[in-house]
């Protein structure tokens, strides 16, 4: 479960900050055009579930203890 929220946080990250052209996923790869605001929500919902999938395997390593 920590491995997905390490990856979940990752790709988040990176479509909130450092998605320019050489990179994979850009905005013309993905034929988005100039649509900053569409990677950006992406990118926060990916952190928001990185963070419940966090916090649902801490509370379920909690349980198993």
């Amino acid at each position: 479960m920590q491995i997905l929220s390490v990856v979940l946080v990752l790709a988040g990250l990176y479509l909130i900050f450092d998605h320019t052209p050489p990179l994979p996923l850009n905005h013309e790869a993905v034929g988005l055009g100039s649509m900053h605001t569409a990677h950006t929500v992406i990118g926060v919902v990916l952190l928001v579930a990185a963070a419940v999938v966090f916090w649902l395997g801490r509370r379920n390593a909690r349980v198993a203890v």
